[in-house]
């Protein structure tokens, strides 16, 4: 084994060898890596956020059992109103989040 590396140049493309071939195991690994990604993020673009859809049915617990009162009659309308325009798709998830916000506020 001495005598193989005993030669500088050989040891220099014994190692530029080894390199090459380590280096085209990575980008081969990050190719296959990349389109793993592109699938996974083409496969979830028409998901809603998960947090801002558990934010809202948290929002919409706490402020259903505050409806239970006559004076609040008004902000149990206008949460069906809510509740309504974003079933049929008027309200983007944003705006529905952001109009329960204000009604956590009157009814807090």
């Amino acid at each position: 084994m001495d005598a193989i590396f005993s030669n500088s140049i050989t040891t220099f493309f014994f190692f530029l060898l080894v390199g090459t071939v380590i280096v085209y195991l990575i980008l081969k690994y990050d190719k296959h890596q990349r389109a793993k990604m592109s699938s996974i993020l083409a496969q979830t673009r028409d998901v809603q956020p998960l947090f801002v859809a558990k934010a809202i049915n948290n929002k919409l617990k706490a402020i259903k059992p505050e409806l239970n009162a006559d004076s609040r009659r008004d902000i149990a309308k206008q949460l069906d109103e809510l509740v309504a325009a974003y079933d049929s798709g008027r309200l983007s998830l944003p705006e529905y989040c952001h109009k329960l916000n204000s009604l956590l506020a009157m009814v807090a």
